[in-house]
């Protein structure tokens, strides 16, 4: 599966089947909330991964890759 520029989902919403992968490139500043389901999300160069239930959200921070996996099925929107 191919990175797909941060800046493209600006504003999307986007649901994830159980095990799906998104994989954004460069996504520093993006917020993603998880609105339903779990997400667990790993950037390249950063220590500690990020789980999210429905209704949490979190600020991606890394230049590099980040993946977003959904663990069950998700929806979540990145803004």
């Amino acid at each position: 599966m191919n990175a797909i520029a941060a800046g493209e989902m600006r504003g999307a919403t986007v649901a994830l089947a159980a095990g799906a992968m998104l994989r954004l490139e460069s996504p520093r500043g993006l917020q993603v909330t998880c609105e339903s389901g779990h997400l667990w999300i790993t950037e390249e160069s950063q220590v500690e991964d990020v789980w999210l239930a429905a209704g949490q959200r979190v600020r991606l921070v890394g230049e590099g890759l980040a993946v977003l996996e959904a663990k069950g099925n998700a929806r979540l929107r990145i803004e």
